[in-house]
């Protein structure tokens, strides 16, 4: 039988308190070939959609829920007479990804999800195996803070800046800490400003909108939009099944959920404005919007628990375009990365990440990797972060010569 990949448990339990080893970490370029292009369906029903309601949300107010932790711990200075990253890095393009090398590596280990500032200056990780976020400086390797604020147990699955960098949004998945899903920070500070009730929560790219996700006994799953500063509620949609991710799209038009099942997955995709179901994607078990929001390139059941089909749609009518590849990781944190300019595309396959432009979709490139791997670009494209749930967070670069 299919296992849902919300099924988290085993891999949350991996201890993440093992320092990084110093070893010098060997890089090697490995060129492999593409998949042939196969079609996919995708005409699809759509489920209806109730009519807004005003209700407000519960728990909007800027006053913090207390919850007994500390929100920062104190961290000692890095002495350190290097800079942490190299000053020569250029942008990461088609013509210089087969030169990406690791350039540094965070100095913890076992990260859920990672995130740049817009400024490309700081980056945040969510450590599995201790509900925490952390945030580095990336010029000097400081840690600036730990954010100490989501209970157990809690997995950070959603990290994202505030457009101008001075707040960060992070999300846990859980179904035991319903006031726990969403908690904005001074980024400052490192300071919980507010926090929000439901089972998972994201934000809009403008800082405009939250959508949650609540579940209520025998009345199912709702998700709400609601206005980030007021708390007033502009649309509740409802669900069919128990939501596991919500995402919007890079313009914020769009609001995904994703609703696993044990025969069938399916995203479904509502307008902002309307509230009305735009489509529903079966199958799809994870997707990446282009920063430009063009493209799509979404992982398809294939029937493994994890390992899914890349394919790549068009961003906004949602049809097929190409089959890139079969067998790519399709755990929940593992989602292909588009490079900010979005030339290159970077998908994980468990002991490697392969990198394509997406001109043509020719593969350029493979990264060596230890398991399945999450993926992020910085803001500025220079860098390439990869994770995984218990070993390096590995910064990617490519020097100038």
């Amino acid at each position: 039988m299919k296992r849902m990949n919300l099924v988290l448990i085993g891999l949350f339990l991996a201890g993440c308190s093992k320092a990084p080893s110093e070893d010098t970490i060997e890089t090697a370029i490995i060129y492999t070939q593409a998949s042939q292009p196969t079609e996919i369906h995708t005409d699809v029903p759509k489920p209806e959609t109730p009519a807004p309601s005003e209700t407000p949300l519960p728990a909007t107010s800027t006053a913090p829920v207390l919850t007994g932790l500390s929100p920062t711990s104190a961290i000692s200075p890095t002495h350190t007479s290097a800079p942490f990253l190299p000053a020569n890095l250029t942008v990461i393009s088609p013509q210089n990804v087969s030169e990406l090398k690791p350039v540094a590596v965070l100095p913890e280990q076992g990260a859920s999800v990672v995130a740049f500032s817009p400024d490309s200056r700081r980056v945040a990780a969510g450590i599995f195996g201790s509900n925490h976020v952390k945030i580095w400086d990336l010029a000097s390797g400081q840690e600036l803070f730990t954010l100490k604020g989501h209970v157990d147990p809690r997995i950070i699955s959603y990290l994202t800046f505030s457009p101008d960098g001075s707040s960060l949004a992070s999300g846990a998945q859980g179904w035991y800490a319903q006031n726990d899903s969403l908690i904005l920070w001074d980024t400052g500070t490192g300071r919980e400003l507010q926090r929000f009730s439901g089972v998972l929560g994201a934000i809009s790219p403008d800082w405009r909108l939250a959508a949650l996700t609540r579940r209520e006994q025998d009345q199912g799953v709702t998700l709400i939009l609601s206005d980030l500063t007021s708390g007033k509620v502009i649309h509740n949609l409802k669900a069919p099944r128990d939501i596991y991710r919500v995402s919007f799209s890079p313009q914020g038009e769009r609001v995904a959920a994703r609703m696993p099942d044990v025969y069938q997955d399916l995203f479904s995709f509502w307008l902002v404005d309307s509230g009305q179901l735009d489509l529903a994607m079966y199958d799809w078990v994870g997707f990446s919007f282009s920063p430009d929001g063009r493209f799509i390139a979404a992982l398809l059941d294939n029937g493994s628990s994890d390992k899914g089909e890349l394919n790549i749609f068009d961003g906004d009518t949602f049809r097929w375009i190409k089959t890139l590849a079969k067998d790519v990781d399709s755990l929940w944190y593992v989602n292909p990365a588009f490079s900010p300019d979005g030339q290159v595309l970077a998908a994980s396959f468990g002991d490697h990440v392969i990198l394509w432009e997406t001109q043509d979709w020719k593969e350029l490139a493979s990264l060596p990797a230890s398991s399945h791997t999450g993926l992020a670009f910085s803001p500025d494209g220079r860098i390439l972060t990869t994770y995984t749930h218990s070993g390096l967070v590995t910064l990617w670069g490519a020097q100038l010569r």
